[in-house]
């Protein structure tokens, strides 16, 4: 039987291009069924789908109905309600996890029930996909395409399927919220008691001014921020869930952030969906709130204080934060998704770039007629994300390109000040020094290209790598480097082919590599050790873990190999040049 063909795949530039313009209906579109139709109609664009609809849970009866369609075509089908956990629908409502089917009414491990069959059957639907729409910490709904025709879902559907479920359950949240500002207005204006009256009135205004953040920025979470700490009235923290300071101010050191106390504090309003508040043994008191959404811990909001009405301001703005996290997540992952995609067209030449590559390098700053930088990160590959995030993080790096690419992060900034001799800042140095700051030991290697057209950046690309790899080569571990500063090294391994390089440590270092080879002796090494040590012979034989007299006899040997032109200082620079050429260009292995 002939497999199912998948949903089509959606570049990343497309996801990230709908998840924008969901951002911006959040931000100017009040209509909930405007709003969440056009996310139906992004989302059937994107996998080419029949139909696309989105489901709502009634917990009360165990139950989710659909509440909205987009190419649906029978009025039986877009009644549907279906019990938790029984077809797609029922499953992917249950917020266990994205299901999928590629021909709904054959597949047999799935829960069906006889009269929704019949329908199915009506639609004429085939291949049924679903995500959870997870909402602050529970499953709200669920959002699904449908075929007509069998088809099966690939991870790049499944990505961009979840990614606007994501978008969904905060048009509805975003909705609601603007719904319950006009119910409580009602019953503001109703009157009641005068003090209830107030507070509701500073709820209101607290509601207003975050959903005016969230449009205004985006949806940014640093904007809900700014207005959350404005209206508490108290010092204020955002912190990641390891404990990082995110936003604000810096309240609680690490230690104590680590502490039992605050520990505690945490996880009882993670499980209560509270404000929990911690008393300190230096008296300080904190109220914290644990910022989830299906049982991920996204953020702790950590407030100085504990007064009942600031209390109840962070407990209410809970929903806005979660919100904001969620949407700048998934415009930050699908960025990074888009970053990545355009370093594989840009630095393989096995991808043929699309005819948009250059429309996409301008959304960087990278314009085919100016020059740019390119840094390769030499890191440990299993770090080699988080230091591709933490170089996001810089100032000055919003419009670079950065990705990680076959075990390496790649850097592209474009601009003018890109070779060491420019003025203004350097990629390199501040990309260098921002990674120390956070702990991330990294060789950075540079190289510069005249213009930001795919050869050139190719080619700088290939540069950076070989500098960074001659770099560790010679014993530099963190820090930057280019073809400049490795000297005279970094000018003979710009010859590409290696003849260069490979005549000169023939000629001036041969001879006693000849000799290691076929006695299995350490000649070079120690070589390379004493011109390190200065020429100092006690360094130099601590460095080998031998005595000076050892050392000494080395030096006498490669008197004999090389003659005694070699102790002059014009010898001497030959001798050393061709060690550090030899393990510039030497592949890599194990010493000796």
């Amino acid at each position: 039987m002939k497999p199912a063909p998948p949903f089509p795949e959606p570049s990343q530039d497309e996801l990230l291009r709908a998840i924008g313009e969901t951002a911006l209906d959040l931000a100017n579109v009040g209509d909930r069924e405007v709003m969440l139709g056009a996310i139906l109609r992004r989302t059937r664009q994107l996998l080419a789908a029949d139909m696309a609809y989105f489901s709502l849970n009634d917990l009360h009866s165990g139950t989710t109905y659909i509440q909205l369609t987009d190419g649906v075509r029978t009025p039986e089908y877009r009644a549907i309600r279906m019990p938790f956990g029984t077809g797609i629908l029922g499953r992917a409502a249950a917020g266990a996890e994205t299901v999928a089917t590629a021909d709904y009414l054959a597949d047999r491990s799935l829960n069906h029930l006889s009269g929704i069959d019949v329908i199915v059957r009506g639609e004429g639907v085939r291949a049924i996909a679903g995500a959870p729409m997870r909402l602050g910490g529970r499953v709200v709904g669920a959002l699904l395409v449908a075929h007509r025709a069998p088809r099966t879902l690939g991870p790049a559907a499944r990505s961009a399927l979840e990614h606007m479920a994501v978008q969904a359950a905060v048009a509805l949240e975003q909705t609601r919220r603007g719904e319950e500002i006009r119910r409580l207005r009602t019953t503001r204006d109703d009157g009641s008691d005068p003090g209830a009256r107030l507070r509701l009135e500073h709820l209101l205004q607290l509601d207003e001014r975050l959903m005016g953040a969230m449009a205004g920025s985006t949806a940014e979470a640093a904007g809900v921020f700014a207005v959350l700490a404005d209206s508490v009235g108290h010092p204020l923290s955002l912190h990641d869930p390891t404990g990082a300071l995110r936003m604000g101010r810096r309240l609680l050191t690490p230690e104590e952030l680590a502490g039992w106390r605050l520990r505690s504090a945490v996880r009882t309003s993670q499980q209560g969906g509270g404000v929990a508040i911690a008393h300190l043994p230096g008296g300080g008191t904190y109220a914290l709130l644990a910022i989830t959404t299906a049982g991920e811990h996204l953020a702790t909001l950590v407030m100085e204080g504990a007064d009942d009405d600031a209390v109840a301001r962070l407990a209410h703005a809970s929903a806005f934060v979660t919100v904001a996290l969620l949407v700048e997540r998934a415009l930050a992952e699908a960025d990074e998704a888009a970053q990545t995609t355009l370093v594989e067209e840009i630095v393989d030449s096995r991808v043929p770039p699309r005819p948009t590559l250059g429309s996409r390098l301008a959304h960087y700053g990278v314009s085919p007629d100016a020059p740019a930088t390119v840094l390769v990160l030499d890191v440990d590959p299993a770090s080699a994300v988080s230091a591709a995030r933490t170089v996001r993080s810089l100032d000055g790096a919003g419009r670079w390109l950065v990705s990680v690419h076959d075990g390496h992060v790649c850097v592209i900034a474009g601009g003018r000040a890109t070779r060491a001799c420019d003025a203004g800042p350097r990629p390199a140095a501040a990309v260098a020094d921002g990674l120390a700051a956070a702990g991330v030991t990294a060789l950075v290697g540079t190289a510069y290209s005249p213009t930001g057209g795919p050869a050139d950046l190719r080619r700088a690309h290939s540069e950076a790598t070989d500098v960074a790899a001659a770099a560790r080569a010679l014993g530099r571990t963190a820090g930057h480097a280019d073809y400049a500063s490795l000297g005279a090294v970094g000018a003979v391994i710009r010859d590409r082919t290696g003849t260069t390089a490979r005549e000169i440590v023939d000629r001036h270092l041969g001879p006693v590599l000849d000799y290691d080879r076929r006695r299995r002796t350490r000649l070079a090494d120690t070589l390379w050790h004493w011109f390190a040590a200065g020429e100092l012979l006690v360094p130099a034989a601590e460095a080998l873990s031998v005595h000076p007299n050892t050392v000494r006899q080395r030096l006498e040997r490669i008197d004999d190999l090389l003659g005694d032109s070699w102790r002059t200082p014009e010898g001497r620079f030959h001798v050393h040049l061709a060690l550090r050429l030899q393990r510039a260009t030497a592949p890599p292995g194990p010493p000796g």
